[in-house]
């Protein structure tokens, strides 16, 4: 892993990036990050960059919510498709071929 708040936060960025990306075009896959305990308070020079990385961790964090809200409104369709399905479906008769 980064030895470095510079380059974690450079690695944590690219990550939530290629999550957004996903997301626009329809690859979003797992996504897993840890911060290394080691690395110890944030120096004050890049509270910028944090606050950025943070606001586009915010953004992408959104989008998950947004896209589980989706699945769950599209899965509770199915759900109801197939129950409906059922219900029309013929009551299924049986034949006693061997008598």
């Amino acid at each position: 892993m980064a030895a470095s708040w510079a380059e974690v936060l450079d690695l944590y960025g690219r990550a939530l990036l290629d999550v957004e990306s996903g997301f626009d075009n329809g690859t979003v896959a797992g996504f897993s990050f840890e911060i290394p305990p080691e690395l110890g308070p944030l120096p004050p020079e890049l509270a910028d960059v944090a606050t950025s990385v943070a606001a586009l961790s915010a953004r992408v964090e959104e989008r998950t919510r947004e896209a589980m809200h989706e699945t769950a409104h599209e899965q509770a369709a199915v759900t109801r498709a197939r129950r409906q399905a059922m219900r029309d479906r013929p009551q299924a008769k049986y034949v006693d071929v061997s008598g």
